[in-house]
């Protein structure tokens, strides 16, 4: 899987400080996304803005993501969750993290370690791929099996199913 201008690891995006447009203010850090696991849309951020504080983000406040901050309208685009249904039913990036992959045969072929969305369109985020955790060899080359998101045949409770196809490639 290619990585390309308009896509960005969760990695590159987790940590990001957060901007409104509007006044430049600091507003808070993305801390964790949401995610509907059926369309593969990213819906909206958590932004850490304190020490036990956080507040949700929908896309559509978005203005853009650089290299180093996120942009928002206005820091009254940050809500609570519970305001929001479709943020308070989602999925969130940091137990997607810890999910495991799985053929559909039943082998488990490894650990998620990083989400790539593509980014082109920051009212529009799309989750385009994961990443593998690996060893020693992947560390170092920084190179990490992939597979797109159209190849999860299930998102689990703590477990993505792929199909063996795919699983014997991410293993060679």
């Amino acid at each position: 899987m290619q990585h390309t201008s308009g896509t960005r690891k969760w990695s590159e995006i987790k940590g990001l400080t957060a901007v409104t447009i509007d006044l430049g203010k600091k507003v808070g850090m993305v801390e964790d996304f949401y995610l509907d696991p059926q369309s593969h849309n990213v819906i909206g951020f958590i932004i850490k803005n304190g020490m036990f504080s956080h507040h949700s983000l929908s896309l559509s406040s978005i203005q853009g993501i650089g290299q180093d901050a996120l942009t928002l309208t206005k820091e009254d685009a940050l809500i609570k969750e519970q305001d929001n249904p479709a943020l308070s039913s989602a999925f969130k990036g940091k137990d997607i993290l810890s999910y495991r992959v799985l053929s559909e045969g039943g082998t488990v072929v490894g650990n998620l370690g990083n989400v790539l969305f593509n980014i082109e369109l920051p009212q529009a985020i799309q989750v385009v791929g994961y990443e593998l955790s690996g060893g020693l060899r992947q560390m170092i080359s920084r190179q990490y099996p992939t597979f797109t998101a159209q190849q999860i045949t299930r998102y689990g409770q703590d477990v993505l199913v792929i199909p063996d196809s795919v699983a014997a490639e991410l293993m060679k």
